[in-house]
């Protein structure tokens, strides 16, 4: 028990002492608690003391780790020439990813869904090198080595699954079984389209015209497949190495190989919407032209239109093209409706798959397992609670000058702070579906899909 306090040979009264127990390890341990309790040199904490208290405590703690902690330093170190070794065999394969990916942005306006896993790879190890070559034991370095890990065992897991039952040579034939099954599948509903699909009653000439147009193109597709079965055979092999880089990858190489089997349904998508929309056009054309009126492309807006003696002429002109597009609106439109709906499937699928890679990407698993064991590392908040009088006067010579006696104690930061706290720009944002365009891609088609 304390019995006398002096300051600068002066004896201080116990009545204006304060005692505080507190673990030390709770407060070292966490970086929660100096980012709250933020410490700055120039400023007085007088009346402010834990911010200076929580510095002092980790700093000590600091200073007593560098002088114990050589096995951690062993560790720290296999474990930096291990990611040093990766970055130094990467670099050449993410500026030839990197240009690949560059090159399909600009000149085919396609984002490969595992070009971007395999480079963002790169940068979130080139973030965890930076980490540990700092030794900071951060929630960030834990989160993101955790999450790597935990992906590349699964791709692993997953690869050595497949390649138990399957070789490569038989993922690649199914591949193609599958596409070809779906170009029958698409030629069978063109068959049912130039009939009289639901019983309702299209322009034959039309819809016949439509179908063999649509189905010339499902021809080049199965044409193309048997032509580039070398090159695909040989791509499915690197491919399946490239899945080794974690479940991950291999999900984005699923949606990448989706939008390759589907591309004659975005070829229908495109050409039925530009056919549609042409004939939208047109009708609002018209019915400005039979009404007298114009759309002003300079000044953007309706104009009068007068022509004097012709004006009958130019509306029945208008009359007839106008009724020509109204009678052939809904042939176009069911084959637009039908190819929408597709795209809108397909796209459904791939929002599927990229939410899977997102959440491959942010696996909290990490900082879930330290809240649930309420680890010091995510203890964010301090409160005190006063130790009882009786418990601290029992052994004291003076009972009346006691000094106050409190307890320090640290409390786990929620889930969603720790979240936003080990968070960085390497992590993807959470792919979220634009409604607003693709309400107004389906109506007005204005945006494709």
């Amino acid at each position: 028990m304390l019995q006398s306090v002096t300051i600068l040979q002066k004896n201080v009264s116990l009545s204006e002492v304060n005692l505080v127990l507190y673990d030390s390890r709770e407060i070292s341990e966490s970086e929660l608690v100096g980012k709250k309790f933020l410490y700055e040199e120039e400023k007085d904490h007088g009346n402010d003391i834990v911010p200076y208290f929580v510095h002092c405590v980790q700093r000590e703690s600091r200073d007593h780790e560098t002088r114990v902690s050589r096995t951690r330093e062993s560790w720290t170190k296999l474990l930096l020439l291990i990611i040093r070794s990766f970055l130094v065999l990467s670099w050449l394969p993410k500026i030839a990813l990197g240009s690949l990916h560059s090159v399909l942005v600009k000149r085919f306006d396609y984002s490969s869904s595992a070009l971007q896993q395999l480079l963002l790879r790169i940068t979130q190890i080139e973030t965890l090198e930076e980490e540990v070559r700092e030794q900071k034991r951060t929630l960030l370095s834990g989160r993101l080595l955790t999450m790597i890990v935990v992906d590349i065992l699964t791709g692993i897991t997953v690869a050595c699954i497949i390649s138990h039952y399957a070789s490569v040579n038989d993922i690649y034939t199914y591949f193609c079984s599958w596409t070809k099954l779906l170009a029958g599948s698409v030629e069978r509903l063109l068959q049912w389209l130039s009939g009289v699909p639901a019983g309702l009653k299209l322009n034959q000439p039309l819809t016949q015209a439509l179908s063999a147009f649509f189905s010339y193109h499902v021809h080049l597709w199965r044409l193309y497949l048997e032509l580039a079965d070398p090159l695909l055979r040989s791509l499915a092999w690197v491919l399946v190495w490239l899945g080794m880089c974690g479940a991950s990858v291999q999900v984005a190489i699923l949606s990448d190989l989706l939008d390759l089997a589907t591309l004659h349904l975005y070829c229908f998508y495109v050409y039925g919407a530009r056919i549609h929309m042409l004939q939208i056009s047109l009708l609002g054309s018209q019915w400005r032209a039979f009404r007298g009126r114009k759309w002003n492309p300079l000044k953007q807006r309706v104009d009068s239109h007068d022509k004097g003696g012709h004006v009958s002429l130019t509306r029945v002109l208008t009359a007839v093209v106008f009724t020509l597009v109204i009678f052939l609106l809904p042939t176009t439109t069911i084959y637009y409706l039908v190819f929408v709906l597709l795209r809108v499937g397909l796209n459904l699928m791939r929002g599927a798959m990229s939410l899977t890679v997102w959440l491959l990407n942010i696996n909290p698993l990490y900082l879930v397992l330290l809240n649930l064991s309420a680890s010091n590392r995510v203890k964010g908040d301090i409160y005190f609670s006063t130790v009882s009088a009786p418990e601290v006067n029992k052994h004291s010579v003076c009972p009346v000058a006691a000094p106050l006696v409190l307890h320090l104690h640290t409390w786990p930061t929620a889930l969603s702070e720790v979240l936003v706290h080990a968070h960085t720009d390497d992590f993807p944002p959470k792919p979220s579906p634009d409604w607003k365009l693709i309400f107004s891609s389906i109506m007005f088609g204005e945006n494709l899909l």
